[in-house]
């Protein structure tokens, strides 16, 4: 059987997508505040590679109020390395949005961009698997934002 190319869509999930079936039963006003929730996470998905590139390429953002900016301009003051993912097993990992350890301490920043909350558990998650994959002298002093 030829089946029609879609590689362009290769790698991406549909908002209305096989896997997340739920959809199925929303009725119309569910499925507008689903939608709104895809397409926020679509932006904080854009806002953090924008703030991982502005990291690594040291371009502080102008000062402001705004969070992005931020949260930028303290990763880079900071010299945090972004989008760090800590491994400790197939079934325990995470990424950092920005992390350092320098002169015994370890600081671990959290960008949100959305309707979602900041948990300090989150950060916890993330001290512990720096500590566990083999930074022992992190648990000293430790900074989570």
């Amino acid at each position: 059987m030829n089946f029609n190319n879609h590689s362009v869509l290769e790698g991406q999930h549909a908002f209305l997508g096989a896997s997340k079936y739920h959809w199925i039963n929303y009725d119309e006003n569910k499925v507008a505040e689903s939608y709104v929730k895809f397409l926020a996470t679509q932006k904080g998905t854009v806002l953090h590679e924008f703030a991982a590139q502005c990291i690594k390429l040291g371009q502080k953002l102008p000062k402001s109020q705004k969070t992005l900016n931020m949260y930028v301009n303290d990763a880079i003051g900071y010299k945090m390395t972004p989008e760090q993912i800590l491994y400790y097993s197939e079934n325990c990992f995470g990424t950092a949005d920005s992390i350092s350890f320098r002169n015994g301490l370890l600081r671990i920043h959290d960008l949100k961009t959305g309707v979602i909350k900041a948990h300090i558990e989150q950060l916890m998650i993330y001290a512990a698997l720096f500590c566990i994959i083999g930074n022992s002298s992190c648990r000293r002093n430790l900074e989570l934002k």
